[in-house]
């Protein structure tokens, strides 16, 4: 059977029959399923080369080639670090859900005596000097970008033509992504609902009081704007300095503590889809944690340039890094994208305006994971080979706890919008059981959401958007 397995992992293309024959062993005999495991972990979890597709790369390969960028020991270096690192932390502003209560934090550091100046900077090395202090910062063009963004969505607010304006919109959307950061453009990130910084603080306390929907501990960081403009610069390009700082104010934003295990994302994006970017598991990883929440979001830069394709924006509108505690298995569930465990989910679609729940799909839908897995392109890679395989064997149990449990979920979550009063318009609301718990795990505005076809037609209404800040 080992053997059999290896076969099929190295390269061999297997049919869907194939993969469903291997699915039903799998389901009935623990053994084989074990060297499943094993074959897939030894031949495609553990490559010897990192991929050149800077997509296919995860951020914990990033930090070992981060690891060669190692400098020697400074005393000069070492002090402008970490008047550095204070200067960042007196702009950091954080709101923390601890399980039971709210607390929010700013003016973090100690008071700044005397700042870092780019005189300092420039004499040290090219190789160990920091991209960055809390008002320094390395751009690319002089012109700031929120003239160039707001000019675009005023011709896209003014613009008669569908065409025209959908071009105007997407150039205004791109431009939040891509170009330089300064204060303006980042309010105007910061209007975005979609990021958790937005719509959790609104959904927490309804949550707590009903007792019903428990929430992961979170803590939430406003990003100085000087360490989000990172995000901006090819991640290679990168100083270890500045990587240094970067792990050293999110180890004391984060209260980070070396013996946990974390989830982290941005407050869009987790990159889950490789599982290993998203969860923080040894005292390395959280020390490095910084650098990861780093990767992440430069890779999200990276969707939105003109040199990616396909290229789509919006995953890196965000002015957040959350992290969050990991929530552990009980239920021993086998796992997908390189780690996930595969936890039955509930992708719920509801009304805050008019209380009601409008919608109601599985998250792991069964026409889509086996189209994902099984018909695209890459369905003989053995990442997706393993998926499909796993997806297939576990399916049943996934449907079934669904279906025992979906409207006891949907009467909790009726319940929690009843009681939540600052949120408006259609939402997903996104549901993971693990054993008798049900974690609210994340939201998205329902029609950017997949599976929102499940939404009766007559009961859809489009969301209104209003990228304008207000500004004192």
């Amino acid at each position: 059977m080992f053997d059999f397995l290896k076969g099929k992992l190295k390269g061999k293309e297997l049919t869907t029959i194939d993969k469903d024959e291997i699915a039903k062993l799998l389901s009935t005999n623990k053994e084989a399923l074990e060297e499943f495991e094993r074959a897939y972990t030894f031949y495609a979890l553990n490559p010897e080369e990192i991929p050149d597709n800077f997509f296919e790369i995860n951020s914990r390969q990033a930090a070992s080639l981060n690891a060669s960028k190692e400098i020697p020991d400074c005393v000069e270096l070492e002090d402008i670090k970490n008047r550095i690192v204070n200067e960042l932390m007196n702009e950091c502003v954080t709101w923390k859900f601890d399980g039971n209560s709210v607390t929010t934090n700013n003016n973090l550091g100690s008071p700044i005596d005397n700042p870092v100046t780019l005189e300092e900077i420039n004499a040290l090395p090219e190789e160990m000097r920091p991209q960055l202090t809390g008002n320094l910062m390395k751009i690319h063009i002089n012109t700031p970008t929120y003239i160039t963004a707001l000019e675009n969505y005023r011709n896209f607010l003014n613009e008669k033509n569908p065409q025209k304006r959908q071009m105007w919109y997407e150039m205004f959307r791109s431009s939040l992504d891509l170009l330089d950061l300064d204060e303006i453009t980042r309010r105007i990130i910061a209007t975005n609902k979609l990021s958790m910084g937005y719509w959790l603080p609104n959904i927490v306390e309804p949550a707590l009081d009903n007792g019903e929907l428990k929430i992961p501990k979170t803590t939430i960081l406003k990003v100085p704007t000087t360490m989000l403009q990172l995000t901006r610069i090819d991640y290679p390009e990168l100083t270890r300095t500045t990587l240094d700082i970067v792990d050293e104010v999110c180890r004391q934003a984060f209260e980070l503590d070396e013996t946990q295990d974390y989830f982290i994302k941005t407050g869009i994006y987790s990159s889950k889809f490789d599982f290993r970017n998203a969860r923080v598991t040894d005292p390395k990883e959280v020390r490095e944690l910084g650098e990861y929440l780093l990767f992440i979001h430069n890779q999200a830069v990276e969707m939105t340039s003109f040199t990616t394709y396909p290229r789509f924006y919006g995953v890196a509108t965000t002015d957040e890094w959350v992290v969050r505690e990991y929530i552990k298995d009980t239920e021993n569930n086998p796992t997908i994208y390189k780690g996930l465990p595969l936890h039955t989910e509930y992708r719920v679609f509801v009304d805050f305006d008019t209380k009601e729940i409008i919608g109601m799909s599985p998250y792991w839908e069964s026409k889509t994971m086996k189209q994902r897995f099984g018909h695209e392109n890459d369905a003989n890679s053995p990442h997706n080979i393993h998926d499909y395989t796993i997806y297939v064997m576990h399916e049943p149990i996934l449907m079934k706890r669904y279906e025992e449990n979906k409207e006891r979920v949907k009467q909790y979550v009726k319940n929690l919008i009843t009681n939540t009063d600052n949120l408006n318009g259609q939402w997903s609301i996104d549901i993971m059981q693990n054993g008798n718990d049900f974690w609210l795990i994340d939201m998205a505005i329902a029609e950017n959401s997949a599976f929102y076809d499940c939404v009766p037609k007559s009961l859809r209404r489009k969301s209104k958007e209003d990228w304008l800040p207000i500004l004192k």
